[in-house]
């Protein structure tokens, strides 16, 4: 009996062939992104959550306008003495520092091999369960001893037996291994080298390098806003250990939130992005499934004679269910076989942009069960139903009810994604109040005698305009100097005080990025007691009219005479920090080190490629000891809308699927109610009815569920674009054409479904029909 079910189901299947296909394959793509963007977001929410006593760890931070994101995780080492000392509820701190950016260790003779550097001290170890495989622990008291991970003894020297060999780190310094690591995996510390103890120790007393970062470990059952308001406590005690009170605001982020937070600035694809394509996934899983339903009891509607002899000759209830289960099941395994093989295609690339690693096939094959659950749940009342009732009370509801949640799904994610391009595409070319396009800088990591040699040599090639030295470039942001003005011209009571990061050589700075000058002067070199600031400055400052008003700091007065307009060098979503542009007097006289700063470099357009060539030639022949780091401004700034741009590239797949399978379902639906209601065309003919009439009764049914699917979809996605664009300084406008231009081409699409089909069904013969009926 089985097998005879199975006969059956196949040649059904094959009877609607194109139905069937299409069904697959929009379950297949759902289940694919679903299942993709689940393993990604589970994933980066389970960094670090391994560790014996994960829930009870905390990265410190704070307010900070050199970090990205505003805020910064680097410290000074003695505070992690201060917390483990005189807090009793942290069981464990630790100091450390990770290099955020690969750098390269290397054998003579092989490749460099990029890997991020350690300094910590042993109760890292034992607060994450490092242990020693082999070698001793001089690695932690010698800037000559280095201790690899099991991972990069095997990328160096292909085998884990390293003891006593030598490497040379990015400074081209000797290190001998003195000690092979278990590797820490899947965490936001992993390392592959350890070493530059001495050194590290050296600043176990010093509170004015904050360069470090600190882990805490709290007692069980302590009450983490207790205990960040008794640290507020313990800095009004004014500390003299604590000069720099570095924990006045400070916050607790959790080391298994800290992946994921706005505050880990190298996270490429934000986890809000990962959770809206998982939700479009879920949508085309969604309109697959009611798509095929709505076939699936269609079909089952005109096979109402077959149901019956077969109930005649002897079917149970039992069996019929059992026969439309396995017709059903048909089509959901298939597209489950289909999604396991996409997922085995992209899965390369999607590991390569993920880093998602572990049991991925076991996973992804849960969430199958998962939709096969859910199909079922769907199906289940709508058989019983048919099986047991020959009449339906309104036969068309469920076609109509499918057709119309297709369309608001493609609707929706149609005009997130035109929007989210627009303001991409606003930002791109949007004027941010500074010169970013053909602008390029170079930053030597050792400056030497050679530096102004290399910028002259620059300067001669015949794709440059300008090249300039001794500045920070605005992006990447270099510059690492700003002031704390605690009192000002107009100061209302009750201000704090304000940072502001600085720019020098300000004349020459403004002139290169063409940064506008909205109202007063320019400061002159010469000029020491002058400065100028953004509009962001000016706000903070409380100042109506700032021209000619003082900042005061450290019993010197800086008179304000120009303003300059803001300008973005953040991320889109960061508001404009505020800055001042001063001389380089002022800054040498405050005792900062500016060093040689970058070399920046404007270039002709469309010239990016022959600059970065020829300078790779200088440093790779003329000067393979210096290195360096090349950076096009452009493509830096793009750098902060990977995640908007990946989005976009999904949602626009995601769309394309969508519309798709409504296109499909629209055809395939109108084709069976064209069967279906053959009498009914007949008669209309008989009656009078030209084709014109017949085909505009089916016009009017399926734009009237357009025009109920807009009503939905345009409010809902106007209140979520609405919010994701409040999260950008700069923002476009959600413009009337874009309704317009949706609306407009899904009634087009639907034109274009419905019309050849009816147009056959309305040519044929009325006598043929009624006499076939």
């Amino acid at each position: 009996m089985i097998q005879h079910f199975f006969k059956i189901a196949f040649r059904n299947i094959l009877k609607y062939r194109t139905q069937s296909i299409i069904s697959i394959i929009g379950l297949a793509v759902g289940f694919t992104c679903f299942a993709l963007a689940n393993l990604w977001i589970h994933y980066d929410t389970t960094y670090d959550a391994y560790h014996e006593g994960a829930d009870r760890m905390y990265i410190l931070c704070k307010e900070n306008i050199f970090g990205t994101s505003g805020y910064s995780t680097y410290m000074p080492y003695p505070a992690s003495t201060v917390l483990k000392n005189d807090f009793p509820e942290v069981e464990a701190a630790c100091a450390y520092t990770r290099w955020t950016k690969a750098t390269d260790i290397k054998v003579d003779g092989q490749p460099a091999v990029e890997v991020h550097e350690m300094q910590a001290d042993s109760c890292f170890m034992n607060m994450f369960g490092i242990s020693i495989l082999s070698g001793n622990m001089d690695f932690m008291y010698s800037d000559d001893k280095i201790a690899l991970t099991e991972d990069v003894a095997m990328r160096l020297f292909g085998t884990t037996d390293v003891l006593g060999k030598e490497v040379k780190n990015y400074n081209d310094d000797p290190k001998t291994v003195c000690a092979l690591l278990s590797d820490l995996h899947h965490s936001n510390l992993s390392f592959g080298s350890w070493g530059q103890g001495k050194y590290f120790r050296s600043w176990q007393d010093e509170w004015g390098n904050g360069g470090f970062e600190i882990i805490i470990k709290l007692h069980e059952g302590t009450d983490v806003a207790a205990f960040q308001k008794k640290l507020a406590v313990h800095e009004a005690k004014a500390d003299p250990r604590d000069p720099h009170r570095v924990f006045e605001n400070v916050r607790l982020i959790p080391l298994t939130q800290y992946h994921y937070s706005p505050i880990n600035q190298t996270k490429s694809i934000k986890l809000y992005y990962l959770i809206l394509f998982s939700v479009a996934g879920g949508l085309v899983i969604l309109c697959s499934l009611f798509n095929y339903l709505s076939l699936f009891i269609t079909r089952m509607q005109m096979r109402s004679r077959e149901i019956e002899l077969r109930k005649v000759c002897g079917s149970s209830i039992g069996g019929m269910f059992i026969l439309f289960i396995v017709e059903y099941l048909y089509i959901i395994f298939s597209s489950g076989i289909l999604g396991m093989a996409l997922i085995e295609i992209v899965l390369p690339a999607f590991k390569e942009i993920s880093g998602v690693s572990g049991n991925i096939y076991g996973e992804s094959l849960l969430y199958f069960i998962g939709i096969l659950l859910l199909s079922l749940l769907l199906l289940v009342p709508f058989v019983i139903r048919r099986s047991r009732i020959r009449n339906t009370v309104n036969r068309y509801m469920l076609r109509k009810a499918s057709i119309t949640f297709q369309l608001v799904t493609g609707i929706l994610v149609t005009f997130c994604m035109i929007v989210m391009m627009k303001q991409i595409y606003y930002l791109t070319n949007t004027d941010l109040g500074w010169e970013r396009k053909n602008i390029a800088s170079i930053n030597l990591l050792y400056p030497d005698k050679d530096f102004e040699t290399i910028a002259d040599k620059i300067k001669q090639f015949s794709c440059t305009k300008e090249v300039i030295t001794g500045h920070c470039c605005l992006l990447p942001k270099s510059s690492g100097f700003s002031q704390s003005f605690k009192n000002w011209d107009g100061k209302e009571d009750g201000m704090k005080s304000i940072d502001m990061l600085s720019l020098w050589n300000c004349e020459k700075i403004v002139s290169f990025y063409n940064l506008q000058l909205l109202e007063g002067e320019m400061v002159k070199p010469t000029e020491t007691n002058k400065i100028m600031i953004n509009e962001s400055a000016v706000k903070a400052l409380g100042m109506s009219e700032p021209i000619g008003k003082k900042l005061y700091l450290d019993n010197r007065a800086w008179t304000i005479t120009g303003i300059i307009k803001d300008f973005h060098i953040t991320a889109p979503t960061e508001p404009v920090q505020p800055y001042t542009l001063i001389t380089e007097d002022i800054l040498k006289n405050s005792g900062f080190s500016i060093g040689k700063g970058q070399i920046l470099i404007k270039f002709h357009d469309g010239k990016w490629k022959e600059l970065k060539n020829r300078i790779d030639s200088i440093f790779t022949y003329e000067y393979p000891e210096v290195r360096y780091k090349l950076y096009n401004t452009e493509e830096e700034y793009t750098g902060y809308l990977k995640s908007e741009d990946a989005l976009i590239k999904l949602l626009s797949f995601i769309a394309i699927v969508c519309m798709l399978i409504a296109a499909f379902g629209i055809f395939s639906l109108v084709t069976l109610s064209c069967e279906q209601r053959r009498k009914e065309i007949a008669v209309r003919k008989v009656n009078g009815a030209a084709i014109k009439d017949i085909l505009l009764m089916f016009v009017k049914e399926y734009m009237l569920l357009l025009i109920i699917a807009s009503v939905i979809a345009f409010p809902v996605g106007y209140v979520l674009m609405k919010r994701w664009l409040e999260n950008y300084v700069e923002q476009t406008v959600i413009s009337a054409w874009i309704y317009f231009a949706i609306f407009g081409g899904i009634m087009i699409v639907i034109f274009a479904c419905i019309g050849w089909r009816v147009w056959q069904a309305a040519r044929q013969n009325p006598a043929e029909v009624i006499k076939s009926e």
